[in-house]
């Protein structure tokens, strides 16, 4: 689901796996992963009755120095004044992580 919503996004990674602080530092992207859905009894089955069936886990990073502060003003102002909004920030395809 998170992979098809952010597809067209640029500066956003879907991985299967947790994503690692270290693997985002110097980059301009978020990377989103490590999807789970705790079990309601803890035996590893998925729960569907309990608060713990009803929940997500997900981990995002980010570099707050990078996409979370420079980035997103260079994006929000090439926004504003109407350019493509990656004009002037290094678009990486694919994320360089150490979990596949």
């Amino acid at each position: 689901v998170f992979a098809d919503f952010y597809s067209a996004e640029r500066l956003v990674h879907v991985t299967e796996s947790a994503p690692l602080v270290r693997d985002n530092a110097g980059k301009h992207y978020a990377v989103v992963g490590g999807f789970s859905v705790p079990s309601a009894n803890g035996d590893g089955q998925q729960g569907s009755v309990s608060l713990a069936g009803r929940r997500a886990v997900l981990n995002v990073t980010l570099d707050n120095l990078l996409k979370g502060a420079a980035t997103q003003a260079v994006q929000n102002m090439n926004i504003a004044m109407g350019i493509d909004e990656y004009t002037g920030i290094p678009v990486q395809e694919k994320p360089d992580m150490s979990l596949a």
